[in-house]
Formats: structure tokens, sequence, C-alpha cells
């Protein structure tokens, strides 16, 4: 036995049907230097000596222990930066702009935007972008994170496809449900744009622009940093953090249900295509019920929310009949468990203050 050894970073299991996915994030693991990568190598009967005295081996739970702890510090700064860029990134936009004499203003009591219809877009568009765009740079730059594992893409997988569009109609269909009584002031406030290319623009921009930067922040850049300490724990967690980053109830259980079906096709497909796919028709049809329902009385909510979560479980049905290799999420077990990971996930001192003012909000919004 001597000589055998055990390594997290090889014994990890890249199985998803990506190969160059698989390669790739083996590689960043392998050769990336830095705290923010899980890695430990145990020889076993081996021992160490310094001064003549025999010392323990650094063990993996305290490997892992620190490597998420560094990882934990750094995805809380970056959501600490996206909470700014969400709480006065308009606010900010707005005043740039009021200084160049643009007709735009902003009611601080009801935080409702009036002037020019375009820059309201511009305020809006901006402000998605910054507020995903600028934490995912930011996590990127510090943890080395190439292009490759940020935004694998894979042409193939079209089971994986079909099962994110039926995901998309599932949750679409729920969330209808859910955010009744939110849909008559959201489509007061789209359709308060008499100017129907300035609504068709921000449409377009929220349905693509603004789901693909979303996905690059969590499943691009988050992901594959907690993704080391076992698939689950990344999946579960990546959803939990994209539940608590809107500021709405229905849009925060929307949120966790994409969360969960994109992070177990990330893992099966190795390509953030399909992630993306889920957010594209989930956003696409939220506007087209704010048309068909609130706006022009088409059809009934739940006709509308029935005939989505039909056809998503239908498509879904599908999927499951024709896969025949089931991804069972081999990485399962590291040295931590699951209760100390999310502790260990909680203590740092960038995640805590995030983690605490987003359960606050979310608290007052449920019972108030």
């Amino acid at each position: 036995m001597e000589g055998s050894h055990t390594d997290v970073v090889e014994d990890f299991s890249y199985s998803s049907r990506n190969r160059t996915y698989n390669s790739d994030y083996l590689i960043w693991r392998r050769h990336t230097k830095g705290a923010f990568i899980y890695r430990f190598t145990d020889v076993r009967n081996e021992n160490v000596y310094v001064d003549g005295n025999a010392v323990a081996p650094v063990t993996a739970a305290n490997a892992e222990r620190n490597a998420l702890m560094q990882c934990s510090q750094i995805i809380g700064l970056a959501l600490l930066l996206f909470l700014l860029i969400a709480v006065v990134g308009g606010s900010v936009l707005i005043a740039l702009l009021r200084l160049f004499h643009i007709d735009i203003r902003l009611d601080f009591l009801s935080l409702q935007m009036d002037g020019s219809q375009w820059a309201r877009v511009a305020v809006k568009s901006i402000t998605a972008v910054l507020k995903y765009l600028l934490p995912s740079l930011l996590l990127l730059r510090i943890c080395k994170l190439p292009r490759r594992i940020v935004f694998p893409v894979s042409v193939g997988a079209v089971q994986e496809l079909l099962a994110a569009a039926g995901a998309g109609m599932l949750i679409a269909g729920i969330y209808s449900l859910a955010a009744n009584s939110l849909g008559v002031a959201s489509a007061q406030d789209l359709f308060s744009y008499k100017d129907m290319a300035a609504i068709l623009t921000y449409g377009v921009f929220d349905v693509l622009v603004v789901s693909a930067l979303a996905e690059m922040l969590l499943r691009g850049c988050i992901f594959p940093l907690l993704r080391q300490f076992g698939d689950p724990f990344a999946v579960l967690c990546t959803a939990l953090i994209a539940a608590f980053l809107p500021n709405a109830t229905p849009d925060r259980l929307a949120e966790l249900l994409i969360g969960l079906a994109a992070g177990y096709l990330f893992l099966r497909a190795g390509s953030i295509f399909k992630c993306i796919v889920i957010r594209v028709i989930f956003s696409g049809l939220s506007y087209a019920r704010l048309v068909l329902v609130y706006a022009t009385g088409t059809m009934q909510l739940w006709e509308y929310a029935l005939l989505l979560i039909s056809m998503g479980v239908l498509v879904i049905a599908l999927f499951v009949r024709g896969t025949h290799n089931r991804y069972a999420m081999e990485n399962r077990k590291t040295a931590l468990p699951m209760p100390e990971k999310t502790a260990v996930m909680l203590q740092s001192v960038t995640m805590m203050p995030w983690a605490a003012a987003s359960l606050l909000v979310a608290l007052l919004q449920i019972f108030y």
C-alpha cells in the first residue's frame, strides 16, 4: 500500500456529456494556483517529521474548510456588489442623466421612474447589465476562471435542450399563479410606455441579454467554485443564492426552481446554453402572461397557467422517457458533511451580511 494516495482533484467525477467541459474543469482545478481551489493529496503510510517530531498531515476536511471559506468570501463580495448596484444603481444613473438635461425623474417613496420612455429603458437596461456583469468580472479576475468553464456551450445534448424547454414552461406556469397579485401592477408598469418600440426593445433585451448575463454569474462563475465541494451542494447553494437576488416573493420562488433545474441540466449537459434556454423561455412566457391575461384579457389566468404547466409536464415526461443514462450526481460526498459545509459558507465576513440583509427583506415581504 506504500505510495497509495487520495487526490480530491483527480478522484472527482468529471462526467457531464460535454467532454471538453470535463477536461477544462479538471485542468482549471489541477493547474490554477490560489486559495479558491480545493486541492488535497493524502499519501498514506507516510509520516511527516519536523525537528524529529511527528507532525500530522493536513486533513482533507481542513483543506476543504479553508477552500470553502475563501470561496465564500469572494462570492459574498460579489453578491454585496450586486446588492449595492441593485439598490443605488438606478438612482445614480438617473442623477447622471439629469446632468445632461434628460427628462427622467425618480419618486423616492414609490421608486417609480417618470419621464422619457427611452431614458427609463436605458436606466433599467444598464442597471441590469451592471448588477450581473460587474460581480461576474470580479469573480473571473480574482478566481482566474477561464472562459471555457464560465461559458461552456455544447451544440449536442438534444434531450437536455428538451428538458430545458419543459422546465421553462412548467416554472412559468407555477409563477403565473404565484405572481397573480403582481400581475396587474406589472402590466400597468410595462404598458405605461406609449412607444411600442421602447416596450419591444426592453422586453427583448430582458429576455435574451439579461437571461444570458444572469446565467453567466450564477452557473458560469459561482457554480464552478461551489462544485468542488459536491454536486448537490453546488446546485442547492446556487439556487438559494438566486432565490435571494430578486425583490419579490414570487420571483424568489421562480428563481429557486430555475436554479434547481438549471443546476441539474448544467451538470448533466456541461453546457450553459441549456440553462439560458430555461430562463429565456420563462421570461418570454412571463411577458406573454402580461399581454394575454392582464392587458388584452384573451385568456384567464388559470387557463394560461394550466396550459403552461400541462405542456411543461408533457415535455419533461418525454425527456424522462427518452433518457437512458440518468445523471446521478456522482460527486455527493466530500470530507465535510452538508450541514458543516453550509455553516462554513455562511460564516465569511462578506457572505454573512449579504445573507442577513437578504433574509430580512424576504421575511418582511412574506409577513408584511
